[in-house]
């Protein structure tokens, strides 16, 4: 239980940390609504539509933080990680920004693991891995290409 009750803050803490070290307050001030938006409120919406309405995944073991059968600190997760992704964005008109993307799909794809393993998190068996890292790379990419045209970064 008590890993458990400290995969998510402790990795709140660390991004937080490094996001205050490493981004300039003007440039986290500006980052900060689009992770919002499309971190924590599209993990909202994810979660609504993949968990309560298809039912192929659920939180279990949520303990003090539950709210109405989702992990509450998976959005604020969700917000940081998306601040993180769009500032260190590759600048350079080559190919990397496909493996940008395929590398952060591939991060969320084994971070939900490590989450499941640690009992907060369950999905179907036919969901992982490779249906769960195509639709993290399709929402990776529609995050990058929605919010791309407006951080200049």
């Amino acid at each position: 239980m008590f890993v458990q009750l400290l995969v998510y803050p402790v990795l709140i803490l660390v991004i937080a940390v490094f996001l205050l070290a490493t981004v300039p307050r003007a440039k986290l001030r500006s980052l900060l609504p689009y992770g919002l938006v499309l971190g924590g409120l599209v993990d909202v919406l994810w979660n609504m539509l993949f968990d309560d309405l298809l039912n192929v995944f659920r939180y279990t073991n949520l303990g003090i933080f539950n709210a109405s059968g989702q992990l509450f600190l998976a959005p604020l997760a969700w917000s940081l990680i998306i601040v993180f992704y769009l500032y260190f964005w590759p600048q350079d008109g080559s190919k990397l920004p496909y493996f940008y993307v395929l590398s952060w799909a591939l991060l969320a794809t084994g971070f939900s693991q490590v989450v499941s393993l640690a009992g907060l998190f369950e999905y179907k068996t036919w969901y992982y891995p490779l249906p769960m890292l195509i639709l993290f790379i399709i929402r990776f990419a529609l995050i990058a290409w929605i919010a791309k045209p407006w951080t200049n970064s």
